[in-house]
Formats: C-alpha cells, structure tokens, sequence
C-alpha cells in the first residue's frame, strides 16, 4: 500500500511539472562545478540545476524567476 502511495505521489509531481514546461534535468555533481574560466560560481538553478548568474532575473536555461 505505501509504496503505491509513493508511486502515485512521484507521478503527480512529475506531471505537474510538465504540465509547467518544465523538463526534468539530470546533473552530475561534477557537471555543476564545471565552469568556464570566466565565469563566476554562482548557486545553480533549484528548479533545473543549471549554470545561473549572480545578475539573472530568471534562470537562462528553464525561466523561472528568482526571488
């Protein structure tokens, strides 16, 4: 019974955020530190995990505002 509770909540969460335009992006630990020698680490995006400014409105890769 608990793990088809989990299954139901995992799908729910998995269509709500397609249904948001979002796509579920899979980073590596290491993929997150790689950065060009010209740009500054900053914190990654929480929703998709890529590379974000410290400048950026919104994340350039998903468009979710930050903030």
């Amino acid at each position: 019974m608990e793990v088809a509770i989990t299954t139901l909540l995992v799908a729910v969460v998995v269509v709500m955020l397609f249904q948001r335009g979002h796509t579920l992006a899979i980073s590596t630990p290491a993929e997150a530190l790689v950065l060009a020698d010209d740009e500054v680490a900053d914190l990654p995006c929480p929703w998709c995990r890529s590379q974000t400014r410290e400048e950026d409105a919104a994340c350039p890769s998903c468009g979710q505002p930050f903030g």
